[in-house]
């Protein structure tokens, strides 16, 4: 299993425009194949700083996804409006997931 992790730090007062160009990204991405699944998540504090986060189910649909938001405007154009709303670069990082501990009985 494989992670891509997305932080986007957003200047003051434009966390809601923010949030729905990151709804539409978190969307493309969850219907890339391979992907099982995508987040958006808004911090606290500060609540200027959101995250998406999406899994997918082998690294060579990750690579793929990447590929197309980087030469695809209609797949990676929301990405890149972002940056006019943000205080620094986006920062974006991929894991692999290599082992998962189950839950103890609750």
């Amino acid at each position: 299993m494989f992670i891509r992790f997305s932080r986007f730090r957003f200047k003051e007062g434009k966390e809601g425009e923010g949030a729905e160009i990151l709804a539409r990204h978190a969307s493309k991405i969850r219907s890339a194949p391979g992907c099982e699944d995508a987040w958006v998540g808004q911090g606290q504090h500060p609540s200027t700083e959101f995250v998406v986060i999406a899994r997918f189910a082998d690294e060579a649909s990750l690579r793929s996804l990447e590929g197309k938001l980087r030469s695809d405007p209609a797949t990676g154009g929301d990405f890149f409006s972002l940056l006019r709303l943000t205080t620094q670069p986006p920062e974006v990082t991929q894991y692999e997931v290599r082992q998962t501990t189950p839950l103890p009985p609750a």
